[in-house]
């Protein structure tokens, strides 16, 4: 049995079919025993990858590619659950878009995350600066340690009219508070120029192939479990108790037609990946991709 460390971002429905089987030692099928590690946002997880902390993972573009530049601990080897934007934009009834909230708090977890960089592109796309908004580091001083938590929170009291938001946290605040998607990014962000990436250490790429292949057989058979049988997830409102099973169900209803089952990447996905990170000066001007990815043959 071959123990992983495997790095997850925050808590969200991209991450349940792994921890389930994690809790539950469904990857014992493969060798595996994982050991997952959920963080409060993109910049805490950032300060892992720099450190080498995992032996896999995975996690957003805008977080992993700008922390792995100048190093050769990572290779990328697959898009994973979410070769797309996995996020919302929400908002309070009266809101119909982001020129509506124009000089008010819009709210993000923190700034050099994966819903910071999409509020960015965002703004762009509708000829906004981001800085047409207060925007809202919602997780720089929250006394919660759930961005989904945090944001309810903050709804229930009327603290702000919009956020990006993530599921099962989207199905929530439509759920018990009447907001409404105002942006499917998983539609809108076409052909995406996001993904949740996964990786591994470059030293077991070279030095255990084969491990490198059972972790991605395993990580695409969790992912296609929590697809076909989305009740195996409700647990998750017991260990969340401000979510319920229903905004699971809601979710995954939303996103599971769009999960990646299969390891691979595509080229075109990169370089679109690439071009709005450059953009976005999270990358260096002469910043190039596929110094980062790796093929396992």
């Amino acid at each position: 049995m071959h123990t992983v460390k495997w790095g997850n971002p925050p808590v969200g429905l991209f991450n349940f079919p792994l921890d389930l089987w994690a809790a539950t030692g469904r990857f014992a099928d493969f060798g595996l025993r994982l050991e997952p590690h959920t963080h409060l946002t993109g910049e805490e997880y950032a300060a892992q990858i720099r450190a080498g902390a995992y032996d896999f993972g995975h996690i957003g573009t805008p977080v992993f590619l700008p922390a792995a530049v100048g190093s050769r601990e990572y290779a990328v080897i697959s898009a994973g659950v979410c070769d797309y934007a996995p996020f919302y934009l929400v908002a309070a009834p009266g809101v119909d878009s982001l020129h509506d909230v124009r000089g008010e708090p819009v709210v993000i977890n923190k700034r050099q995350t994966c819903p910071g960089s999409l509020l960015e592109w965002h703004a762009r796309r509708e000829g906004l600066d981001i800085d047409a908004f207060d925007v809202v580091e919602l997780m720089a001083r929250s006394p919660f340690d759930n961005y989904g938590q945090a944001f309810a929170d903050g709804v229930a009291r009327d603290a702000f009219r919009a956020g990006i938001l993530y599921e099962p946290y989207v199905s929530l605040v439509e759920r018990c508070h009447g907001w409404r998607v105002l942006a499917e990014y998983p539609e809108l962000v076409r052909p995406a120029n996001y993904a949740l990436l996964v990786y591994a250490r470059r030293r077991l790429l070279e030095q255990e192939p084969d491990l490198v292949r059972r972790v991605l057989e395993a990580y695409f058979a969790a992912v296609r479990f929590g697809g076909e049988q989305p009740q195996a997830l409700h647990g998750f409102a017991e260990q969340l108790p401000f979510i319920a099973a229903a905004d699971i169900d809601a979710g995954m209803r939303r996103e599971r037609r769009h999960w990646n089952t299969t390891p691979g990447i595509d080229e075109g996905l990169l370089d679109r990946v690439q071009d709005e990170l450059v953009a976005q000066r999270r990358v260096p001007a002469d910043y190039d991709i596929r110094d980062y990815v790796a093929t396992l043959h």
